[in-house]
């Protein structure tokens, strides 16, 4: 009898090791790929002089879309504008300035408060990476004057959620 009772017992902590063991999770277990991982955040992000910038956008649309981040108030006001059309495509676009076409080219406007109020990139490119009905993402970089002084953004992306229309 005692021989069934330590093979019962034996048994028991076997069965409630195997069981213990396989609910816990494996550091060996398949990692999501990250080439698939989305962005899931939204932002604007970009260099000027050589400082780097992030701002919570808001997206918003009438004969265009507009993907606006700010922050600061008066004084330490900086404020970026990225315009493009309402039917968004993938691809590179030039960046230029023709406000006769809002609706059809691809624009940014610039604030950086106290040193200017408000700069129209001249040139530049903005590359729409993702477009669905989810998101749109992005990478710009523009160069503008104003003042006679030479505006450079680099290294600038976005990512937010798409507008249902």
């Amino acid at each position: 009898m005692m021989k069934n009772l330590k093979k019962i017992v034996f048994f028991a902590i076997a069965v409630f090791a195997f069981v213990l063991s396989s609910s816990c999770s494996s550091d060996d277990a398949p990692k999501e790929n990250p080439d698939e991982i989305q962005t899931k955040g939204e932002f604007i992000k970009f260099k000027y002089k050589g400082t780097s910038y992030s701002f919570e956008p808001g997206v918003s649309s009438s004969l265009n879309l507009l993907i606006k981040g700010s922050q600061g108030i008066d004084n330490t006001y900086k404020s970026i504008g990225l315009w493009m059309p309402l039917i968004v495509t993938k691809g590179s676009h030039p960046i230029v300035l023709d406000l006769s076409k809002l609706e059809t080219t691809y624009q940014v406007d610039f604030a950086f408060m106290p040193e200017f109020s408000n700069v129209n990139a001249t040139s530049g490119t903005m590359n729409i990476t993702l477009v669905n009905s989810e998101r749109i993402e992005g990478t710009f970089n523009f160069s503008a004057t104003k003042n006679g002084a030479a505006v450079e953004v680099t290294e600038g992306s976005f990512s937010v959620k798409a507008l249902r229309f």
